[in-house]
C-alpha cells in the first residue's frame, strides 16, 4: 500500500484532470436533495481551495434559505487548531492562512480545542445541523486523507460522533484502500457524498 506522501502526490495530480467546477455543482444538487440539508438550521462548511469542489453555492444557498452558516478559521500556531465561526454574507471572507478564505469577523462560535466545544453548540448541531467537510481522498472503508495538518481529526475529534457529516469528495478520489494511522478519525456508510450521491 502506498504512503500517505504518496498519496497526497497522486491525488494532487489526479485532481489536475478533474472539472472540478462541474463537480462541485453536481455535489451540490446531491446535498440540496438530502433531508439532512432541508432540515438542517445550522451548516458547517468548509471553503473551497481552487483545487477542490466548488462549496461558494453551499455558502451562498445556506444564507439565502436562511441556515445559520459557520465556517473554519485556522488559528495561529502550528498545533493545527482552528475555531468556528458563524458568518451572514461571503463579503465577510478574506484570503488567511494557506490562501484559504476565511472570516475576516464573524462571531466566534467555539475553538475547537480540547474540551472547548459547549455542550449548547453540540447539541445545536446535532439536532439541526449539518456538517460538511473536506478532504483530498477517501477510501470505501470511510478513511480520510486530508493535507496533512490534523484540523479535521481534530475537530472531529472534539465533536465527537454525534450530529450529521458529509464527507465532500469526487468519485474518482474514492480508492479501495488508503494507509490510516490511529489518530485518523474514520467515516462511515452513508457519510461521503460525491457528485453521483452518497457512499
Amino acid at each position: 500500500m502506498m504512503t500517505k506522501t504518496e498519496a497526497r502526490a497522486q491525488a494532487k495530480a489526479m485532481r489536475k484532470n478533474l472539472d472540478l467546477h462541474a463537480i462541485g455543482a453536481a455535489m451540490t444538487q446531491q446535498l440540496f436533495a438530502l433531508p439532512a440539508w432541508r432540515q438542517a438550521g445550522t451548516v458547517f462548511c468548509f471553503v473551497s481551495m481552487r483545487d477542490e469542489p466548488d462549496t461558494t453555492a453551499i455558502l451562498q444557498q445556506a444564507l439565502v434559505s436562511g441556515k445559520r452558516l459557520c465556517v473554519p478559521r485556522c488559528l495561529p500556531g502550528n498545533d493545527g487548531r482552528m475555531e468556528l465561526v458563524e458568518i451572514t454574507s461571503l463579503n465577510d471572507l478574506q484570503p488567511g492562512r494557506y490562501g484559504i478564505l476565511e472570516p475576516c469577523g464573524g462571531r466566534t462560535i467555539a475553538a475547537l480545542e480540547p474540551g472547548a466545544l459547549p455542550s449548547e453548540v453540540r447539541k445545536r448541531l446535532y439536532h439541526s445541523g449539518i456538517i460538511a467537510l473536506r478532504s483530498s481522498y477517501v477510501d470505501k472503508q470511510g478513511v480520510r486523507l486530508g493535507r496533512g495538518a490534523g484540523y479535521y481529526d481534530r475537530f472531529l475529534t472534539r465533536f465527537g460522533q454525534t450530529g450529521p457529516k458529509l464527507l465532500l469528495c469526487p468519485e474518482a478520489l474514492v480508492f479501495p484502500a488508503l494507509p490510516t494511522d490511529e489518530w485518523d478519525v474514520p467515516f462511515t456508510p452513508g457519510e461521503i457524498l460525491t457528485e453521483n450521491g452518497v457512499k
